[in-house]
């Protein structure tokens, strides 16, 4: 399979977000989320599993509360928050459609780039980024938009992978023929669409000066996380 270019960070936002977006959509219709979260490999299910709850306790979402998800994909995460008021943002066309579909008319739907959120300073007391960090040129700029949008009191929840500790699963995978044949879908998950490498030092680095972490989630095990769920919150 022919590797995506990868998006370009030559200065000019046009040129930029437009040379962005046509490389997320080719990553969308590459990698199908729809199949990710409901046909997955049994232990991938029970790990988002995992993680959509970390979420959901983290965000702490009360009914009627102003509820924003950057990066929505197809409306996985924003379905477990029912009662608020839902804004999905994304820049996948593809993904908002598929989202409208899954939500209905309920919920407003926003295309737009993560790190240029077109939305007023503290409109929001909920923010989810969950897997989507690692999937933007600038993740240091996303933070400092989703803490922008968030209210004095605001919950801004994200999520990121452990890069380190999903490539050493794939490559015990790959060189047990058994455990490949038996956990295919595991040993070939793909990572080209992700532009950086993530762990915790990394998130630790990109909040300094932006927000302060409250709380951090390590999933599915803290001695062996392949994930983690950080709230975050506006400095003093």
């Amino acid at each position: 399979m022919t590797k995506a270019t990868p998006p370009s960070t030559e200065p000019g936002p046009h040129d930029s977000s437009q040379s962005l977006s046509e490389w997320n959509e080719e990553m969308v219709q590459r990698y199908d989320i729809e199949r990710y979260y409901e046909r997955s490999h049994p232990l991938i299910l029970w790990l988002e599993k995992r993680r959509l709850k970390a979420v959901l306790e983290l965000a702490d979402a009360r009914n009627g509360e102003r509820l924003l998800e950057v990066g929505c994909g197809a409306g996985h995460v924003l379905e477990q928050f029912p009662l608020t008021r839902r804004t999905g943002l994304d820049l996948s066309a593809t993904m908002l459609s598929r989202t409208r579909r899954r939500l209905g008319t309920g919920i407003a739907l926003v295309r737009a780039l993560a790190d240029q959120l077109p939305i007023r300073s503290g409109a929001f007391r909920v923010i989810i980024c969950t897997e989507v960090l690692e999937h933007t040129p600038d993740p240091h700029k996303v933070l400092i938009e989703l803490m922008r949008v968030a209210g004095p009191e605001g919950r801004v929840v994200v999520s990121i992978p452990r890069e380190e500790n999903i490539d050493r699963a794939k490559s015990l995978l790959r060189r047990v023929p058994l455990l490949r044949r038996s956990l295919a879908t595991l040993a070939d998950e793909g990572n080209e669409w992700h532009l950086h490498h993530m762990n915790l030092p990394m998130l630790r680095d990109m909040v300094r000066g932006v927000a302060r972490i409250e709380r951090i989630r390590k999933l599915p095990f803290p001695v062996l996380p392949v994930r983690y769920v950080a709230l975050l919150r506006k400095l003093d």
